[in-house]
């Protein structure tokens, strides 16, 4: 009896110590499965090897009844699928069509707007925009019909980074600023400082390099100080980008050879070929073309049509190249499939560059017909653009959305989010403390209305600015054209004269090459005081691009016009240049127009652009109407 008291005893210890033991395996597995998802989640970790190990080990703890964790990785699986090349592509696209296919029945739910983003994003770097836009449309619905917030964030930074690609600002803000208020409210600081790098790449592209620069760097020491080298090198590149657009060239070829170094030691093939296509096209800029054909010849060893956003600008830069060479047929070539990679990723601002060069590689053919032709293009997906980026709605987002007006939204949101709980708290418990509540969100709403009263002070404030060209203090490109246009409708409608004067700076490229970009900018701020000196107090003159000027002659016949230009280009060729640099001389060419019952603005700017062509073509320093 004894004895079966003793094994009764043993083997009730033995299940009891196994029972604790599977229970704690249980438990630390629990624990490992959920410190894998935040490694996920948080998005600190770079290195893709380490991650595709973490997928593994994820995939082997899971049990495959566990339904809801199951759901959680199946996302993962799509997102970490490999897609480098095209073919990895197809299958990336296929893989998630089949888990699509396969939780059809979930929609809407989190999984089916996870999977739609995954294969969104599969189909924009694939080459795809078109359907990458429907899948993103369609997801953020789900994740706002579902009510959450993570997805909503991720679907919008995603869209909005691509809208900001292909030139679209306004709808790029419009998504990037809201993504940025829900990743600060949920404390994913590694997620809004991507979408926060999205933004500076908007204010870039926008016309904006110095606000993008001024979040770059801040996102750069960020990454560097939390030891992230890879996210700190694609800011690097980006910020390269931003010292471009402010001409700053030998800044950024540094910033590009930074990169270039990087992912050559990384051994990745396409990033180094990307960073020497940056390399590139600085170094034409600095008129190093034949180190720039180098570097472009070997990345076209790596860089495929596929690869449409590379291969486009690396085809533009051998165009351009070509051209510095005065071989224009090869030139014209090139250009040809610069436009392709552009057409597939639908960037119209490269297009805008493949038209501007091709009509300066018909000028150089002296096939007059021809540059017109490409001119036309130009200037009429020039207009597309300008009616994206120049909105009143944009002009309101280039106000509002700086670093401290995010901080402070995003402050205010939480803050009205913690009084929302809070009030249904109280409700439960307490009704008599309801009126406390309505007094404290009328305080808050009183706080905001006078918030919302300075902020459209501040707002007249930098529209003012928004109209002034910062270098000239001139109006500026867009001030200029709507200037124009509403002269078009006075003229036409009181049966007067206007015209046009357009001039630019003769060997320009050759002052700032040899004199620098500071001695550049006093050639154009003298160019601006002498031009306006000259002009009547009705007339406006506006800077339109780099080295171009356009002057508004309200009620001047084009005689008259032309009397102005050629004042106008005698009293700049004998300024007292000496002043700015010893032994500079500057002309200018000119061109005049009148308009003529023209439909639109750019008809009668196409006209006064020919005749400033016709200038150049007669030796500069001169004046041709038409």
């Amino acid at each position: 009896m004894h004895f079966v008291l003793a094994i009764f005893f043993f083997l009730s210890t033995f299940a009891t110590q196994a029972d604790a033991n599977g229970n704690q395996n249980d438990q630390n597995n629990q624990q490992r499965i959920d410190q894998l998802f935040d490694i996920f989640n948080e998005g600190e970790e770079g290195d893709l090897k380490k991650l595709a190990a973490y997928l593994i080990e994820l995939e082997t703890l899971i049990p495959p009844e566990d339904i809801k964790q199951q759901e959680k990785l199946i996302p993962l699986q799509c997102w970490y699928h490999p897609s480098e090349t095209s073919e990895e592509f197809k299958q990336a696209i296929k893989h998630a069509e089949d888990l699509m296919q396969l939780h059809q029945k979930s929609s809407p739910s989190a999984l089916h707007a996870d999977l739609l983003l995954c294969r969104a994003s599969h189909y924009q770097f694939s080459g795809n925009p078109q359907q990458a836009r429907l899948d993103y449309d369609v997801a953020i619905q789900e994740a706002y019909q579902i009510e959450n917030l993570r997805l909503i964030a991720d679907g919008r930074s995603m869209r909005g980074a691509m809208l900001s690609y292909e030139g679209d600002y306004t709808g790029a803000l419009e998504d990037l600023i809201p993504a940025q208020s829900i990743y600060e409210q949920l404390n994913l600081d590694y997620w809004a400082r991507v979408n926060l790098s999205e933004i500076a790449n908007s204010y870039r592209r926008f016309g904006d390099p110095l606000m993008a620069l001024n979040y770059q760097q801040k996102l750069e020491q960020a990454y560097l100080e939390n030891n992230q080298d890879m996210d700190a090198i694609y800011v690097n590149t980006q910020i390269g980008y931003s010292y471009e657009e402010l001409g700053k060239n030998e800044l950024a070829l540094e910033r590009f050879k930074k990169s270039y170094d990087y992912w050559l030691e990384k051994d990745k093939s396409i990033q180094t070929a990307g960073a020497a296509v940056d390399i590139a096209g600085i170094q034409l800029k600095l008129g190093q073309i034949d180190e720039a054909i180098e570097i472009l010849d070997n990345a076209e060893k790596t860089i495929t049509i596929e690869l449409d956003g590379l291969f486009s600008f690396m085809k533009l830069f051998r165009a351009q190249a070509a051209l510095l060479k005065q071989q224009p047929e090869e030139a014209l070539d090139y250009a040809t499939e610069a436009e392709m990679g552009f057409d597939v990723s639908n960037n119209e601002r490269g297009l805008s560059q493949v038209y501007t060069l091709r009509n300066k590689t018909y000028v150089f053919l002296e096939d007059y017909q021809s540059a017109h032709s490409a001119l036309t293009d130009y200037l009429a997906l020039h207009h597309k653009l300008d009616q994206k980026s120049l909105s009143s709605r944009n002009s309101e987002m280039r106000a509002r959305f700086n670093t401290d007006k995010i901080e402070s939204e995003n402050q205010t949101l939480q803050a009205l989010q913690r009084i929302k709980e809070q009030e249904l708290k109280t409700l439960e418990k307490n009704k008599e403390l309801q009126q406390v509540i309505i007094v404290l969100v009328a305080i808050i709403l009183i706080i905001m209305t006078l918030y919302a009263a300075k902020q459209v002070k501040r707002k007249q404030l930098f529209k003012n600015l928004a109209l002034t060209d910062e270098l000239t203090q001139l109006a500026n490109r867009r001030h200029t054209y709507n200037l124009a246009k509403s002269y078009i409708e006075q003229a036409r409608k009181d049966n007067t004269s206007f015209s046009l004067i357009s001039f630019d700076a003769d060997h320009f490229k050759k002052v700032n090459d040899t004199l620098g970009h500071d001695i550049g900018d006093k050639v154009l701020v003298q160019l601006a005081e002498v031009s306006r000196n000259l002009m009547r107090s009705s007339d406006t003159v506006g800077r339109v691009g780099g080295e171009e000027f356009l002057v508004l002659l309200p009620g001047a016949n084009k005689q008259q016009a032309q009397e102005i230009a050629e004042r106008l280009v005698s009293k700049i060729a004998n300024a007292n240049w000496q002043e700015i640099a010893p032994e500079l001389k500057q002309t200018i060419s000119a061109g005049v127009s009148q308009f003529a019952n023209d439909s639109h603005l750019e008809a009668l700017l196409l006209r006064v652009d020919n005749a400033l062509y016709q200038a150049k073509s007669a030796g500069r320093n001169c004046v041709k109407a038409v």
